[in-house]
């Protein structure tokens, strides 16, 4: 019984000598796109989550994906690139939402957006963290995905009608045909009978 004891005892007093105030937090960034086709000319929206995994506040969080997303091939619709936040609590999480035009079609690198932030109030060191990468994505123009996605509605009616001679003319033959030798065939069940 004392051994018992004396073991919950030990291990109560481990963990609190296990949990003390130095323990900081960390940021776990994502970053991802919503969109299952990247169009040139069409919007394209990319998701950020942060998660501050640790028993404290951060402070002064700031996201920055500007170099991922230049102006030159990227028109900028909705939300920012380089946004900023006073603080994350403890256990939560944060999600943020940009959305984009591309100017050009092709291959392009979305590379890691970096995030700095201050571990509490009085430290004024700033921690650096960097998002998950999309990598390499295909943009395509607006004309393969049309080509390769839309209903095609005028390929059918121009297939149906090019297809349709080709289906009517031979019943339109089999049906003369028949007809002419159902009457045949009535004129020799009537002669039959006449006779």
């Amino acid at each position: 019984m004392f051994s018992k004891t004396a073991l919950i005892l030990l291990a109560f007093i481990s963990v609190a000598y296990s949990q003390t105030d130095d323990e900081e937090s960390f940021l776990f960034v994502t970053k991802q796109t919503v969109n299952r086709f990247i169009v040139q000319g069409k919007e394209l929206t990319i998701k950020y989550g942060l998660y501050n995994s640790g028993p404290t506040t951060v402070f002064n969080v700031n996201l920055n994906d500007v170099h991922s997303y230049p102006s030159k091939y990227y028109e900028l619709l909705v939300g920012t690139l380089n946004p900023k936040w006073e603080r994350i609590n403890a256990g939560t999480n944060l999600t943020h939402v940009v959305v984009l035009k591309p100017k050009e079609s092709g291959i392009s690198n979305s590379s890691h957006a970096i995030v700095t932030y201050q571990k509490s109030e009085k430290n004024t060191e700033v921690q650096r963290t960097y998002s998950s990468e999309i990598g390499d994505v295909y943009i395509m123009t607006g004309r393969e995905y049309d080509r390769r996605f839309s209903s095609h509605v005028i390929d059918w009616i121009l297939f149906t009608a090019m297809a349709s001679p080709c289906i009517v003319f031979p019943f339109f033959l089999w049906f003369n045909s028949k007809r002419k030798y159902e009457l045949l065939a009535s004129k020799d069940k009537t002669t039959k009978k006449a006779q």
